[in-house]
């Protein structure tokens, strides 16, 4: 195979989808802030250094960058590089933005990219670490199909379900939407989870009913067996990120001029929950708070006594490292 694949962002899901593209027969160059990261990949076989020195050598470059102004101020430094270059770019350039961006964003550095010959598509992940370690990410594509088709290869070494959805900004529009349904799922599991605990009902027990139920998701099948109810809280998925995401979604809503107010519901939840979490708390440690919250109101039993009770879901951790007292 032997293309050549420049890869910026070397976080917790860019350093295993570039090992994966080592794996496929890629050779990668490798970009990123984190010297540990860029190690690990150079162990493996990849390249590293800064984006000048191989950027004339790769026929893509793949973005896996936190935010959508970090990314526009990437693609603003290939531009700059290529253009005030006299050194021919010897390969026709595409670049694939796998990072959560803005839609409009992204539609705009389509735009902005095409004077040079730069091709672009956006291509949001879903799936989280565990499925970009094995490979079996969703990919969701925007941009032209001519586009597409050039990099559905490539892409088809990290995810096993990849799909062109539509016009350039398409992809991050469904991951924005995407995120923001999971993490209204997720916050309603919490509450709903605790509420069926303080009744007395065992939640692995609420679980494995909900899941043979209409009121099933993702949150219930996945998240809490692996991550809450076993106290983990590793998904690898930051609360800080997802309220990104959410963020970005309660905007899209308002931007439409949609006449909903659940978007900012969720939004402000979330957000609450950043406040009194650790910096680097996981997104399910959403349960945490909602556990804090729901427990501090109190509810009442059939007797009219209030019952704060709590165990091995309740999240009660609201000591040191847990969540900090109201």
């Amino acid at each position: 195979m032997n293309e050549n694949i420049g890869f910026i962002g070397l976080g917790k899901m860019g350093l295993p989808m570039a090992k994966n593209l080592l794996k496929n027969g890629y050779n990668v160059f490798g970009a990123d802030v984190s010297e540990n990261a860029l190690e690990e990949l150079q162990a493996l076989g990849g390249n590293t250094g800064s984006m000048e020195d191989w950027i004339r050598k790769v026929e893509y470059i793949v973005l896996m960058l936190p935010s959508s102004a970090i990314v526009n101020k990437v693609l603003e430094d290939i531009i700059d590089e290529i253009s005030s270059s006299t050194q021919k770019h010897q390969n026709s350039l595409m670049i694939i933005d796998m990072s959560s961006s803005y839609p409009t964003d992204t539609k705009e550095n389509s735009n902005k990219l095409e004077p040079y010959n730069i091709g672009f598509v956006d291509a949001p992940v879903s799936g989280g670490v565990k499925k970009a370690v094995d490979g079996t990410l969703t990919i969701m594509a925007g941009g032209s199909a001519e586009h597409f088709e050039k990099c559905k290869r490539l892409l088809g070494a990290m995810g096993s379900s990849i799909s062109l959805v539509g016009p350039s900004g398409s992809g991050h529009l469904i991951k924005a939407i995407n995120n923001y349904l999971s993490a209204t799922h997720l916050l309603a599991s919490c509450e709903a989870v605790q509420l069926l605990e303080n009744f007395g009902v065992e939640p692995e027990k609420a679980i494995n009913v909900i899941n043979q139920s209409t009121g099933r998701s993702g949150s219930t099948e996945y998240k809490f067996p692996n991550f809450i109810l076993t106290e983990a809280y590793n998904s690898g998925f930051s609360l800080e990120l997802i309220k990104k995401d959410i963020g970005m979604a309660n905007q899209l809503f308002k931007d439409a001029g949609a006449a909903t107010s659940l978007p900012q519901m969720i939004y402000q939840k979330f957000s609450e929950a950043s406040n009194v979490l650790d910096k680097e708390a996981d997104h399910t440690e959403i349960n945490k708070f909602v556990s804090a919250y729901l427990l501090k109101r109190g509810i009442l039993n059939e007797e009219n006594e209030k019952i704060v009770s709590g165990g091995s879901c309740s999240g009660n951790d609201v000591r040191p490292g847990g969540v900090r007292q109201f």
